[in-house]
């Protein structure tokens, strides 16, 4: 696990410093050691970077260190994230005559590369975020996993380009713009995080899941390289195999490593594997509160206890709130409604001497956890009946916009106002109208327009090849689970030089999945129907049967006692202009009356302090 930077253009406009400026902004994703690597194409007057801050994971010796060369093609390799199947990969690429240095999957990547290019990565199986020298073509390639794990930002200048594991590796080599993007701040007002490849910076992007970038003579072009696989048979009997062997790969590690448990049925059935894969000092962790109502202790318990892990709990109070959340919004790459639950229990697992952790990111996405599975068709049906009758629709929206709960007022605009998919309803905070009075930042971004629409297209494109209930897992899984729960979990563990590994966002798990019509899997009924057949007997009766509460810290209490005065006073001062004072602090107000949820006056406060901090004025 690493950061990674580098450069590729004219040879004038970078050098080494500008490299380092950027590895240092990323120090905290690899502490353990760093490298720079540099090729020069005179007759053109250009230059490639590679540069690696490495946390070591597999082979602690020199021997893993970064960037990593191939010395019979003098390609090059900076890489980010784990290939689970290295060791597959080895044992293929030495029959075939290939000789290892090391014995970390780093080397894997970059032989398998130079025997076999861009083609080669289909056979990845992990996640990862990397940049390629190919020497013989004279090419840089940035590659990136196809379900998104791992960052990998870029910013094109005339036939320049720049790119890095954090966008604050850009703004340290003053390689980007310290400007907010408007799309950036709308998309984050939408649905709590920026949506790939668009971020929270002007002329700053992501490169999609599943995508390679290449830049060649100062030509760059991005295309999808992550082919759908073949569509694998069999029922719930296979998830229990399946997962059996992603978890003892994903447990492949020369450092300590735990399991984040919440007691709910995801993270227990990792747990679980973990303990009967890595045997009795397999340990687990979770934080808990002083509320009980959000506390998931007495269940993560039972869990723990049932499985025979090493347990550890990380207590909360509302007191530490307000320090800890400030400590998670300044150590944001990007800001995010969410991700300061992964903030506390990561660093907990680094005070406690892990470097590795497992958690359940992924299941309800691919298992059909989430009330979205059940709500979309409902929505849908309304959606039809408010098209026949317009008028009872208009007055049916008018009254539960103006008098009704947070989510009445969600329905009440969908029934005047449908989305292009009522799946998107479900995962709003703002509405386009409620934006436009909130939002005072910056001006409109024709590139950045562009590519959101184009992404928003090609998902809806994807959706459409499935059944209506796999539609909302897959839109659940590049939408919500790609830009916040992985993006959190990996700036939130990297935070503290924590590697995050999530065995369900596995990418030959989620096609088996995906290719099972979603109704044989119980989506229209109840969550994780296979997930329970599979591992219902084996667990304590509560996990699978008691009502689902996610990994969710008590902010609805919270923001009502000590995090009120923080949070009305940083919306009252409006640093950075970003809000239209008067409209942001009626959304403060409504919270307080019970009018709206506690996540839309959070969205402000997250990103006003997120600003004050990385975009000094």
């Amino acid at each position: 696990m690493c950061g990674i930077a580098g450069y590729c253009g004219p040879a004038r406009r970078f050098n080494q410093e500008k490299l380092e400026l950027m590895l240092r902004a990323i120090e905290h994703r690899g502490p353990d050691d760093a490298g720079i690597f540099r090729a020069d194409l005179p007759e053109q007057d250009l230059s490639v970077w590679l540069g690696s801050r490495r946390l070591a994971i597999q082979d602690l010796s020199p021997a893993g260190r970064q960037p990593m060369t191939d010395a019979a093609t003098g390609s090059a390799i900076a890489f980010n994230g784990e290939l689970y199947n290295f060791r597959d990969l080895r044992s293929e690429l030495e029959q075939a005559g290939c000789r290892f240095c090391s014995r970390c999957d780093t080397e894997v990547a970059l032989r398998s590369w130079c025997a076999g290019g861009i083609g080669s990565v289909a056979q990845w199986r992990g996640m990862f975020g990397a940049a390629v020298w190919d020497a013989p073509s004279q090419a840089l390639w940035l590659l990136r996993d196809p379900w998104g794990i791992k960052p990998l930002y870029y910013r094109r200048d005339g036939e320049s380009l720049a790119f890095c594991s954090e966008i604050r590796g850009l703004l340290a080599a003053d390689l980007a713009p310290r400007e907010l993007s408007r799309r950036g701040v709308e998309d984050f007002l939408q649905f709590g995080a920026p949506q790939d490849p668009v971020t929270i910076l002007r002329g700053v992007y992501a490169l999609l899941p599943g995508h390679a970038l290449c830049w060649s003579r100062g030509r760059t072009e991005i295309r999808r390289y992550a082919a759908r696989p073949s569509p694998i048979q069999g029922g719930p009997e296979a998830i229990e195999p399946m997962l059996r062997k992603i978890v003892r790969q994903q447990l492949i590690s020369d450092v300590p490593a735990v399991v984040f448990l919440s007691g709910g049925a995801d993270s227990s059935v990792i747990a679980l594997l973990a303990r009967e894969e890595a045997g009795a000092d397999m340990h687990t962790m979770t934080v808990i509160f002083d509320e009980n109502s959000y506390s998931e202790r007495d269940f993560a318990r039972r869990v723990a206890a049932h499985a025979g892990t090493r347990h550890h709990e990380v207590p909360l109070s509302a007191g530490d709130a307000c320090c800890q959340a400030l400590e998670a919004i300044s150590r944001m790459d990007q800001p995010s409604v969410d991700g300061v639950n992964t903030y506390v229990i990561s660093a907990a697992a680094k005070r406690s001497g892990f470097t590795v952790a497992l958690s359940g990111v992924g299941g309800d996405e691919f298992f059909g956890g989430y009330s979205t599975f059940r709500r979309t068709a409902l929505l849908e049906k309304l959606g039809r009946i408010a098209g026949r009758m317009p008028a009872l629709a208009g007055f049916a929206s008018h009254v539960l916009t103006r008098h009704g709960t947070a989510g009445a007022q969600k329905l009440g605009v969908y029934l005047t106002q449908p989305s292009q998919h009522p799946y998107f309803l479900q995962r709003t905070l703002f509405f386009p109208a409620q934006i436009g009075e909130i939002c005072a930042c910056g001006a409109r971004e024709t590139e950045a327009d562009c590519l959101a629409g184009e992404r928003l297209q090609n998902i809806l494109d994807e959706a459409g090849a499935l059944d209506r209930l796999n539609q909302v897992s897959l839109l659940e899984a590049r939408t919500y689970m790609a830009n916040t729960l992985l993006r959190d979990s990996d700036q939130m563990s990297m935070a503290h030089s924590l590697e995050l590994r999530v065995p369900f966002a596995d990418h030959l798990l989620a096609a088996f999945l995906l290719g099972i019509p979603g109704e044989k899997k119980g989506f229209h009924r109840a969550g994780k129907l296979w997930l329970r057949q599979a591992f219902g007997n084996r667990l304590p009766p509560e996990v699978f049967e008691r009502e689902k509460m996610g990994f969710t810290l008590p902010f609805a209490v919270w923001l009502k006692g000590p995090l009120a005065k923080e949070v009305s006073q940083t919306l009252d001062r409006n640093p950075h202009r970003i809000w239209r004072r008067d409209a942001a602090l009626r959304v403060w107000n409504d919270f307080l009356r019970g009018r709206a949820g506690w996540s839309r006056p959070w969205a402000l406060y997250v990103l006003s302090r997120w600003a004050e901090k990385t975009l000094p004025v």
